[in-house]
C-alpha cells in the first residue's frame, strides 16, 4: 500500500534529494533520470515508465538527463507492517481489523451522533 504521491519536474544539474527514503518508489514519468543511492554499487538509470525502490535510508539523488519528470511515493508503513504480520501468521485478520477501529475510536473519529 502506498500514499503521499508527489510529482517533480527536473532539469539537469538540479537533483532531487531524498533522505530517509527507504521504500520510496521513484517512477520516471518522462525523459531520462539517473539515481545515485547510498551504498548501491552503481547508478541506476530510468526511462519513462521504469521505476526504482530506494533500498535504504541513506541519501538518494535523482537527476534528469536533460529534462524529465518523476513521481515519488512513500510507503504506508503502518499498512505494510499489518500486511506483513498477517502474511507471517503473527496476526489474525479479526485483530488486524480492530486496530484501525480502536485507533479511530480513541481519536473520536467515525462516531455518529
Amino acid at each position: 500500500m502506498r500514499s503521499h504521491q508527489q510529482q517533480y519536474a527536473l532539469i539537469e544539474n538540479h537533483p532531487l534529494r531524498l533522505t530517509w527514503a527507504k521504500g520510496h518508489r521513484v517512477e520516471c514519468v518522462s525523459g531520462r533520470v539517473w539515481i545515485t543511492a547510498y551504498n548501491e554499487g552503481g547508478d541506476i538509470e530510468l526511462t519513462a515508465g521504469q521505476q526504482f525502490i530506494i533500498p535504504n535510508h541513506g541519501l538518494a539523488l535523482v537527476e534528469a538527463i536533460g529534462t524529465a519528470a518523476v513521481r515519488t511515493d512513500k510507503p504506508n508503513l503502518a499498512a505494510d507492517i499489518l500486511v506483513a504480520m498477517l502474511a507471517a501468521g503473527k496476526l489474525k485478520l479479526r485483530r488486524a481489523l480492530a486496530v484501525p477501529q480502536a485507533l479511530a475510536g480513541a481519536l473520536g473519529l467515525g462516531q455518529r451522533h
